[in-house]
């Protein structure tokens, strides 16, 4: 394969399978210069190493700074859109981002999401049994897997631990979906400010309405949880909010949809997961690591000159971390271009790594296993019903690669 002059990871045909691109760039060009959508040059590694190593190393490092250059003048009409992009945890060094994380972890506890299993459970069995209902009321033996099964387990999970009342939800998915496809430029910017507007909007009011009468949910939790008589602002709050909305869904939309798919492409392994339930902790990882929902994390700056992967990044160049790619590194997997649902040495990067690490994993794993289980408990024959060359990627900007449907049969 001869590599592109100037890759552009938007590109759909890049998009649509992108690891024998990254199986070449980690074998020539593991340090790859290219230009981000918002303009800006950037360097890409790809191998597993330098990934970790950026990933862990919190010193030369920022996350700070990804969207906007520093110094620039961001439009004051556009000013929601990358508040909320840029106040999230994720665009923080510590002390700040330490300061968030445990204020957020005394409320999103393990405890609590172990408490989430038998909603999770019955949820799945409820949308399967819709099917079915439908199925049988038609004579077709058909679903679409991300709108019937993989969208609504973690949607309405997140929904509910947050206490978003359900006249909201439906505006909440349509916003979410338009900020899924930012990918740090104006002109998306442009193109989104509206649903960001609207979505600001919301949030501020549904905080005040917390704060006036608190429940028994994750907001009401976050607007008073202290630490020391610390407390989130506002802005904290609310990008806070967003990110648990939009990361609680949308990557465990595409860890479900992305899994399922794979399964259905490689048949011996959907038999040895049926026949052999046990694996599902096992499996749910491989498939993390095997075709990850986020492709590329949030982008990073460095903060000094730095050598690495046979160059120099120079103090304040944009540094992204190939999350897929390095996930596919044989340096780093046997076989690595293989599934393999028993793989037990998986030291895969799917949520990231270091102190970024993503603070809803444990949630991801149990809706994951959970959706799994239920799914080829229930639909043993489950079948692709289009060739997999067919299948199309939702809109999801640089970050995040999933499928917009997955129609099967059963």
């Amino acid at each position: 394969m001869v590599l592109p002059q100037r890759l552009d990871l938007v590109d759909p045909r890049f998009r649509a399978d992108p690891y024998p691109i990254y199986a070449e760039l980690r074998a020539d060009r593991p340090a790859l210069r290219l230009q981000l959508p918002d303009g800006r040059d950037a360097w890409l590694l790809t191998r597993y190493a330098d990934v970790e190593s950026v990933l862990t190393d919190r010193d030369r490092f920022s996350t700070q700074s990804f969207l906007g250059q520093e110094g620039s003048a961001i439009p004051a009409h556009l000013s929601n859109v990358y508040m909320l992009f840029n106040e999230i945890m994720l665009g923080k060094d510590p002390p700040e981002h330490t300061r968030l994380r445990k204020l957020v972890q005394k409320t999103f506890t393990t405890r609590l999401v172990e408490r989430l299993r038998p909603n999770v459970v019955d949820l799945a069995e409820h949308l399967l049994d819709t099917v079915f209902e439908r199925a049988r009321a038609t004579g077709e033996r058909r679903m679409e897997v991300i709108a019937d099964y993989a969208f609504p387990i973690p949607v309405t999970i997140i929904m509910d631990l947050l206490g978003i009342p359900e006249a909201g939800r439906a505006d909440i998915r349509k916003w979410s979906t338009a900020l899924a496809s930012f990918d740090g430029s104006l002109a998306q910017a442009e193109l989104i400010v509206a649903s960001v507007d609207a979505f600001v909007d919301y949030l501020r009011k549904l905080v005040q309405d917390k704060r006036n009468t608190p429940a028994e949910d994750l907001i009401s939790a976050l607007a008073v949880v202290e630490d020391d008589g610390d407390r989130l602002s506002e802005d904290d709050l609310l990008a806070m909010i967003y990110v648990l909305i939009f990361a609680g869904h949308e990557t465990t939309l595409h860890l479900i949809g992305n899994g399922t798919r794979a399964l259905l492409t490689h048949r011996a392994e959907f038999e040895k997961l049926r026949h052999n339930p046990a694996l599902i902790d096992r499996a749910v990882e491989e498939l993390l690591r095997y075709d990850p929902p986020v492709e590329v994390p949030r982008a990073r700056i460095a903060v000094e000159d730095v050598d690495l992967a046979g160059v120099t990044i120079r103090r304040g160049e944009v540094v992204l971390v190939g999350i897929a790619s390095a996930n596919r590194d044989p340096g780093a997997f046997k076989d690595a271009d293989s599934l393999d649902i028993s793989r037990v040495e998986n030291r895969h990067l799917g949520f990231g790594k270091g102190i970024h690490v993503c603070i809803g994993l444990a949630l991801a794993r149990l809706e994951a296993r959970i959706a799994f289980e239920v799914l080829i408990r229930r639909m043993p024959e489950l079948r692709l019903a289009v060739p997999a060359d067919e299948l199309e990627l939702r809109p999801g900007g640089i970050f995040l690669r999933g499928l917009a449907a997955l129609p099967v049969t059963f």
